[in-house]
């Protein structure tokens, strides 16, 4: 193998690797499935079915190099970035359409209207968040699947256009009609907090990160990867792996816990949203994870180049 096919190869089962992970974390948590390497208890079917995806996640990657040995890494590069689109495309409409509709719950609930057209006992379900994520979240989620596949142009102006209307709408409501309850803060700060998140990846494509560039600027196109590469093999790809780890590694860590507890707002007023924004960190590692091998592998593209 030469350097270019041990960077697919390295790439590709990276990114199969921490697919493995998070879906291993939501088996062992949420399942309650044993862990694929517990020392303390015999292989069994379920533990095998998650060691399986972790020896896919390296033989899957070999067998595609093999395959593709002439494949550019600049290819591979755009194909790994359409996956990106896509996530971030996906976290767009599901931050969107959740956050309208629970806001829109969680109005007719604090007003009394969900109590008065279809009881007390379905205001009541609807205001457990046991209840409202897995029938109402979860089904959204799968509906901004579908909506990211078919619409595939996206513009992140429209998000904060959205937090601005938001936010707008808070300071009309307040100043000329006295109203004001936690939930209208609550879509801001979900709708915000996605904005930068989402948006990191986006800028990241764009070039349009901060950098202190007084030597960067003169530097060559080859010194210019050699830096890109430097920075995303030693900063960048470590980082977003220490986010999975730090934040899903035990069911009490930061990322887990809100997310398996379906966590709420602490005011009875606000909107039942907060585990998702959890979640909006795993997206924010994952997408800026691929984003920076796009970066490695196309740098090196530059670096090879005679």
């Amino acid at each position: 193998m030469n350097i270019i096919n041990i960077s697919k190869f390295i790439s590709i089962s990276l990114i199969l690797i921490v697919a493995a992970f998070l879906i291993n974390n939501y088996l062992t948590f949420a399942g309650d499935w044993p862990g694929a390497f517990t020392l303390d208890q015999s292989i069994n079917i379920y533990s095998l079915i998650k060691i399986l995806l972790y020896i896919f996640a390296i033989l899957a990657p070999l067998v595609f190099v093999f395959k593709n040995k002439h494949l550019s890494n600049l290819i591979l590069a755009d194909d790994l970035e359409k996956i990106n689109d896509f996530i971030i495309r996906f976290g767009f409409w599901s931050v969107f359409i959740i956050g309208i509709v629970d806001a829109v719950i969680s109005f007719l609930i604090i007003e009394g209207f969900l109590e008065f057209l279809l009881g007390k006992s379905w205001s009541i379900k609807f205001s457990n968040n046991t209840f409202r994520a897995p029938y109402v979240h979860f089904p959204l989620l799968f509906i901004s699947l579908f909506i990211a596949y078919y619409f595939k142009s996206l513009n992140f102006y429209w998000l904060a256009f959205l937090v601005v209307i938001a936010e707008f709408q808070i300071v009309i409501l307040r100043f000329v009609f006295s109203y004001e309850q936690t939930l209208m803060s609550d879509l801001v700060r979900f709708w915000y907090g996605s904005l930068f998140l989402f948006g990191s990846y986006y800028t990241l494509i764009k070039d349009g990160h901060v950098r202190v560039d007084v030597l960067y600027t003169n530097f060559s196109e080859k010194n210019k990867a050699r830096v890109n590469l430097f920075g995303s093999l030693i900063l960048g790809i470590p980082l977003c792996l220490t986010i999975f780890f730090l934040g899903m590694y035990c069911k009490q860590c930061v990322l887990n816990q809100p997310i398996m507890n379906f966590e709420t707002s602490q005011s009875t007023q606000g909107m039942n949203i907060k585990y998702l924004m959890a979640g909006f960190l795993i997206i924010f590692a994952l997408t800026m994870l691929i984003q920076f091998i796009i970066y490695s592998l196309r740098s090196l593209e530059v670096i090879k180049k005679p």
